[in-house]
């Protein structure tokens, strides 16, 4: 376990001091671990990040559904702030995803597993970038009641392929990130995540989530 959670503190140590360039993407605010059948999650997130000598912002609601068997789907949309000098642009955007739990964590299994495919559109000045993502997750829970509040820090690795005809952000590209957070259940029905992902470019957010 203590081998494990050093992993996992390395990882994002790694996404907050890596490098930044010329990318455009998001956050993944999930853990590896899957949400039972019929349960839903609605969340409300902010991001803030780098594109070259240009930062831009992104504040959208959340959901995810349980599918059961491990496997659930996620729903986003909202807004893209993009700073041009003095300029700002503001875009509309719309995600999805798919996430398969891989490994569940037991007696003898130290931590979740899971992989995750995505796919986001972003319109700005009636122009589109669109970024497919695939994911690997780790994340390893530690509980501090009964009664489920727990901390889970997590962290993977990440492919994004970026296409779409906008002026602002390098197209027909493939990236690599690296990105860490941490998940706090503040009670049964409430939490909040934080993380930070680096690669090509560099960003951070946060988020507020509700369980139902």
């Amino acid at each position: 376990m203590k081998k494990i959670s050093l992993i996992l503190c390395a990882v994002f140590f790694t996404a907050m001091t890596a490098g930044s360039a010329a990318a455009f993407t998001q956050n993944e605010f999930t853990t590896a671990e899957s949400l039972e059948a019929g349960m839903t999650q609605t969340g409300i997130h902010f991001t803030l990040g780098e594109l070259s000598n240009m930062d831009y912002k992104s504040y959208y609601p959340a959901f995810r559904y349980g599918m059961g068997a491990f496997f659930e789907v996620g729903l986003k949309f909202g807004a893209t702030s993009l700073d041009i000098g003095s300029e700002d642009k503001l875009g509309a955007l719309f995600g999805v995803d798919m996430k398969y739990q891989l490994i569940k964590e037991d007696d003898g299994i130290p931590l979740d597993m899971a992989i995750s495919l995505g796919f986001d559109n972003t319109l700005i000045s009636g122009r589109n970038v669109s970024e497919v993502t695939f994911a690997t997750i780790l994340s390893k829970g530690f509980p501090l009641a009964d009664r489920g509040y727990k901390l889970t820090p997590y962290g993977g690795l990440e492919m994004s392929s970026l296409n779409g005809s906008s002026p602002y952000v390098p197209l027909d590209d493939t990236n690599v990130y690296i990105f860490g957070g941490l998940e706090w259940k503040v009670s049964q029905k409430f939490m909040m995540v934080f993380e930070v992902k680096a690669g090509e470019d560099t960003l951070g957010g946060f988020g507020i989530k509700f369980e139902y």
